[in-house]
């Protein structure tokens, strides 16, 4: 069939294997990039994915930094120290299909969310490690999210305390006292004064 003339040529290859291998080679799938691929986008935990979803439309990072100041004179401020604060991670799954597909997505999200366990993010640049989810929300409208389940989780890295070297302690009491706050000065009693040498 021949074109209008002032109608460009198609580009795409003549038959469908040729294109469906196109498609298949360029394809940045929640599965990977092809087949025997490892996953390129995920929520992991022991390597293994928490999260049941068709695929990862969206991802966001942030990193903030906070630092403190102080005023001077004359209304100025100095600033003097800067700390670096835990990063969020946003990520925006996707589930199709019948109904049983988009109720495996959120109650893998669930099973995740109401824990104190660490998971992996990761993207086919970056590995983001010892995340909890902080919050997750999808809506479902008669126009959008019928056929479609789009649920967004947020994820907040976790700082954990390395200082503590007690395992396990049998009972409460079992923990050495440490000195963490403000020493208060106590009066001396008057015969340890007179014994000490001056």
């Amino acid at each position: 069939m021949a074109l209008p003339s002032g109608v460009p040529p198609l580009l795409f290859p003549s038959d469908a294997a040729s294109f469906l291998s196109f498609v298949a080679l360029t394809a940045d799938t929640f599965i990977g990039y092809g087949p025997g691929q490892p996953p390129q986008w995920g929520v992991f935990q022991n390597g293994i994915p928490v999260v049941i979803a068709d695929t990862i439309t969206e991802f966001g990072y942030q990193q903030d930094w906070s630092i403190s100041d102080y005023p001077v004179e004359r209304g100025g401020f100095e600033s003097y120290d800067k700390v670096n604060s835990p990063f969020r991670v946003r990520i925006r799954f996707v589930s199709g299909g019948d109904e049983q597909n988009r109720q495996t997505l959120l109650d893998s999200i669930a099973a995740i969310g109401d824990t104190t366990d660490v998971y992996d993010v990761v993207t086919p640049t970056a590995f983001y490690s010892s995340l909890n989810v902080e919050h997750y929300d999808y809506r479902r409208t008669s126009r959008n999210g019928l056929g479609l389940l789009i649920v967004d989780v947020h994820f907040l890295e976790i700082r954990e305390d390395q200082s503590n070297g007690f395992q396990n302690p049998v009972s409460p009491s079992g923990f050495a006292a440490q000195p963490t706050g403000n020493v208060q000065a106590q009066d001396v009693p008057s015969d340890v004064l007179q014994t000490q040498p001056m």
